[in-house]
């Protein structure tokens, strides 16, 4: 879950930054780079979230089946 709030603060200071930015280059690419990096954290976080749930159902079958 926290994976999902850092993805959210990211892209919401990303898209802050860009609205921000006034025309200057800079600052809108920052606040691109920002919301970006927001992105991945969220697209690693839902893997994350899968995998573990995965894991979970594996070990499950393994202790059934023992």
């Amino acid at each position: 879950m926290r994976g999902f709030v850092a993805a959210l603060a990211l892209i919401a200071v990303g898209i802050a930054l860009a609205a921000a930015a006034g025309g200057r280059e800079v600052l809108t690419a920052v606040g691109t780079a920002v919301a970006g990096s927001g992105a991945v954290v969220g697209v690693a976080a839902a893997f994350w979230v899968i995998g573990r749930s995965e894991d979970r159902e594996r070990e499950a079958r393994e202790r059934e089946g023992r």
